[in-house]
Formats: C-alpha cells, structure tokens, sequence
C-alpha cells in the first residue's frame, strides 16, 4: 500500500482542483465568446439580442461559479511553499566580552 503524506496529498487534491477550475473558465469563456459572436452577425435583431442576454448572463454566472470555485479551493487547500522554514534564533543571549 502506498501512503501519501499530507503535503502530497494536498498538492494532488489542489493541482486537480486548480485544473477543474481552468475548465470552468474556459467554459465561462466559451459562453461569452459565443454570445458577442451572435451580436456580430448581420440579421441582429430583438429575439437575437435576447438570445445574446440569456448567454451573457449564462457566462456570467459561470464566471460567479469558477471565482466561488477558486475562493474555496484556496481556503480548503492552501498552496504549500516549497521554502525552507527560516533559521530561528537562539533562545538565549550573547554575552558581549570586553
């Protein structure tokens, strides 16, 4: 059986949400991609700007999911640095010789 130690298993669990959370705004980004396309074509007009509305606020919300995302994976699983830990100081004092 192979163990993990928690630090392994933190960075795992955050690089795949990390990812997922790319998707979302790919998605999010696809959305509002394809809602400027439809006010790009010639024939714009009530319905299409409607249509256009409801896919912007589509992406929008998208965008609301990926940010809620990315918040909670910061809380749940901080990024872990790889610097050493500083050298701390001595608890006692050097006495200055004369």
């Amino acid at each position: 059986m192979i163990h993990y130690s928690t630090r392994d298993e933190i960075t795992a669990c955050r690089a795949f949400a990390l990812d997922r959370n790319r998707h979302l705004f790919e998605e999010a980004q696809a959305l509002s991609n394809s809602a400027f396309e439809l006010l790009e074509g010639s024939d714009l007009d009530a319905e299409q700007f409607d249509r256009y509305q409801a896919m912007r606020r589509k992406a929008d919300l998208k965008y609301e999911e990926a940010i809620e995302h990315l918040r909670l994976l910061n809380e749940d699983f901080p990024a872990v640095t790889t610097a050493p830990p500083l050298m701390q100081r001595p608890a006692h004092s050097y006495e200055s010789r004369a």
